[in-house]
């Protein structure tokens, strides 16, 4: 997974008649790509690197396929340690324009594990979120038999309730993942408005 600080822009949320028009700008994190075992290490440094930025603000656009699910445990207790907020969405530049703004994004598989250690967590009207099944894939040469083969397991029962534990911590809850346990790695459920307000997921909007 690969990170950078964006400036993005937008309405202001006050909400107020004089200021309706009026746009705000933040310094913000954006996060895409696969998470790995080594991602949260890697979104440390890259805070602590930027910490000093007066415009920083602890909100994350989180946009990503998946990864392991041992490192989305371990970025999202990062996540929630910085207390960030977590947007699934990306930043892109408007027509015509040089400004970022926030467009919906995606987060599957293992991202949401990750997803679920913001301190907010906003899944905004047209992004998505994916579970299935924890998958291992094991990929193996037969040096002499000729040829690369992979061979796939499941978690352990030790670490679905490992995860299911660190689900529950982070105030969601573990029907989640008895659910997404119950979906084989070759699909993927996009979870509903209604799953996401019953088992906690998330908001649509930033309050």
């Amino acid at each position: 997974m690969g990170f950078e600080l964006l400036t993005i822009s937008g309405p202001a949320p006050c909400g107020r008649r004089h200021c309706r028009d009026a746009e705000v700008r933040a310094d913000v994190i954006s996060a895409q790509g696969e998470i790995t075992n080594d991602t949260a290490d890697a979104f440390k440094a890259f805070v602590e690197q930027h910490s000093g930025d007066p415009d920083f603000r602890p909100l994350v656009l989180l946009n990503s396929p998946g990864g392991t699910v041992v490192g989305a445990m371990k970025l999202g207790m990062l996540l929630r340690q910085f207390g960030a907020s977590v947007l699934v969405a990306r930043a892109r530049t408007a027509d015509a324009s040089d400004e970022l703004h926030v467009v919906s994004g995606y987060c599957m598989s293992a991202c949401v594990y990750a997803f679920f250690g913001g301190k907010r967590r906003i899944i905004p009207p047209g992004s998505h979120l994916g579970i299935h099944r924890m998958a291992i894939y094991s990929h193996n040469f037969d040096l002499f038999g000729g040829g690369e083969s992979t061979t796939r397991s499941y978690g352990t029962g030790e670490l679905v309730t490992a995860l299911s534990t660190y689900t529950k911590l982070m105030g969601v809850n573990p029907a989640a993942i008895a659910e997404a346990e119950q979906i084989e790695p070759e699909s993927i459920h996009i979870l509903t408005p209604q799953e996401i307000a019953r088992w906690r997921v998330g908001t649509p909007r930033l309050r």
